[in-house]
């Protein structure tokens, strides 16, 4: 599960900020359970677990269903694991150029393989494993794209003014992994290119559907991929970092952004293991960020 500090995360955050829900957690993740047997083996009344566990379900943290006879309500958890992503560290004495580039407004793709797709807020495009859906013009509207093997490349304008001087350039976008279905054990290394030179590759843990994204549409089936990670790759004049971890030694003077008129930023699946493990990228209509793909260029003028 992927949170913020944001308000749609406070449900989360409420229903971990209490002793008894994270003892019911521990009993839960040592299998199954049900409310009568939680109230015995924790001596609390069972309108206390009752009312506990709808704290619990609301925050989509366990889930409940019938057991065989329907006469009594089997519990798990619904996650594995939780993220939390901070809000990035602004340096104000710099200034900022902000490009918002959506999912479909790629420049090129390259090798695109099965299995593969593109979908709008709306419906899937075309056709579920055809590449060529890729070339349709209808992949503008796209807010979601999975492939197996393949590149997809964006094409940034670079306003720098002339006489500035790049001092960060910041990739922001929500990225899983990409399996037939969904698959939250499925790491998948993604490398990164800008203007053709390899700054450095990252994983992703899996393609994940263990909840509904929150931007999700809902004729978008439970079983298929839901939301992804939030990555922030940064180059600095010292090095390249995903998330605050170093990848790559890979500088923003490599980059020689003052002859450049344009950023090419090329994203693709690498093997893991020799085997591909795909990738999915989420729009502002998928997942849970409320975003499209965001570039950040920080620069200094001269005093």
């Amino acid at each position: 599960m992927e949170l913020d500090v944001t308000n749609e995360s406070l449900p989360v955050y409420q229903a971990l900020a209490s002793e008894i829900r994270l003892e019911i957690i521990r009993r839960i993740a040592n299998g199954t359970h049900t409310a009568a047997l939680l109230s015995k083996d924790m001596s609390l009344s069972e309108s206390a677990i009752s009312k506990n566990l709808n704290i619990l379900i609301r925050a989509g943290l366990i889930t409940k269903h019938s057991n065989k006879d329907n006469r009594k309500n089997d519990l798990e958890l619904s996650v594995q694991n939780i993220n939390v992503q901070f809000p990035s560290i602004i340096f104000p004495k710099y200034q900022k150029l902000s490009y918002s580039v959506p999912i479909g407004s790629y420049f090129q793709i390259s090798k695109i393989t099965s299995s593969c797709g593109l979908a709008s807020q709306e419906h899937v495009i075309g056709k579920f494993d055809d590449p060529n859906v890729f070339l349709l013009p209808e992949r503008f509207t796209a807010e979601l794209m999975w492939f197996t093997n393949g590149t997809v490349t964006y094409k940034i304008p670079n306003q720098i003014p002339q006489t500035a001087m790049p001092k960060m350039v910041e990739l922001s976008f929500e990225i899983s992994s990409e399996f037939p279905a969904s698959n939250n054990n499925w790491p998948s290394d993604i490398g990164c290119w800008i203007n053709d030179q390899f700054v450095g590759k990252f994983s992703v843990s899996g393609n994940f559907s263990d909840v509904r994204g929150r931007l999700t549409p809902n004729w978008w089936s439970n079983d298929l991929s839901q939301y992804g990670q939030l990555k922030q790759l940064r180059i600095t004049d010292k090095d390249t970092g995903v998330n605050g971890s170093q990848i790559s030694l890979f500088n923003l003077r490599q980059l020689d952004l003052e002859q450049s008129d344009s950023i090419n930023l090329t994203l693709g699946v690498l093997k893991t293991n020799d085997e591909s493990h795909g990738l999915t990228l989420f729009g502002k209509g998928f997942g849970n960020y409320d975003q499209d793909l965001q570039v950040l260029i920080y620069y200094a003028t001269p005093s």
